[in-house]
């Protein structure tokens, strides 16, 4: 499975990715995450893509994910050109606009929930991370749990795992 998140610097677009591929190895399955963004700056693009196999992984990179997270208008609109019809687009409806109509879009107000529930924007990446989780499953939720556990600091790890948690309960609902 090939997956990409982007968005912009300071949104957590590659340690979302990073969580993600933990959880892979976590699973049992092989993983490459690779990663570009301006660093200099927040605000800057940012992109992670992440590849998720049970088999041995010749591939570098790829155009055309299978599932694409997205959190910046900019960011979307710079890569969109990976659209693709089987694509599985999840975007953070409160800043992203699709201008592609697609059979499979997920969106959630991310960054509001973020906001409503933790005072913070900060966390709508971990919220959109739940809620891909949920309704793709490259991944068990109990192997990402254990990744956020494991990658964050013991003072943030709590409220990472609820906003993932919070994402991915939302997800059990959609269909």
């Amino acid at each position: 499975m090939k997956i990409r998140f982007c968005g912009v610097g300071g949104q957590g677009i590659v340690r979302s990715s990073y969580i993600l591929g933990y959880a892979a190895m976590i699973d049992g399955y092989r993983v490459l995450q690779t990663h570009s963004y301006g660093s200099a700056y927040r605000g800057m693009l940012s992109k992670s893509d992440v590849i998720i196999s049970s088999t041995p992984i010749y591939e570098l990179e790829f155009t055309y994910p299978d599932v694409f997270i997205c959190l910046s208008e900019r960011a979307y609109n710079v890569y969109k050109e990976s659209i693709h019809p089987e694509l599985k687009l999840f975007v953070d409806s409160d800043l992203v606009k699709v201008d592609t109509p697609l059979n499979s879009m997920y969106s959630l107000e991310a960054s509001t929930l973020s906001y409503e529930r933790f005072g913070d924007r900060i966390y709508a990446n971990m919220i959109l991370l739940g809620y891909m989780v949920s309704i793709v499953k490259p991944v068990s939720r109990e192997s990402v749990e254990e990744s956020i556990n494991r990658n964050f600091p013991r003072n943030t790890s709590r409220v990472n795992l609820e906003a993932f948690q919070l994402g991915y309960n939302m997800g059990l609902n959609t269909e």
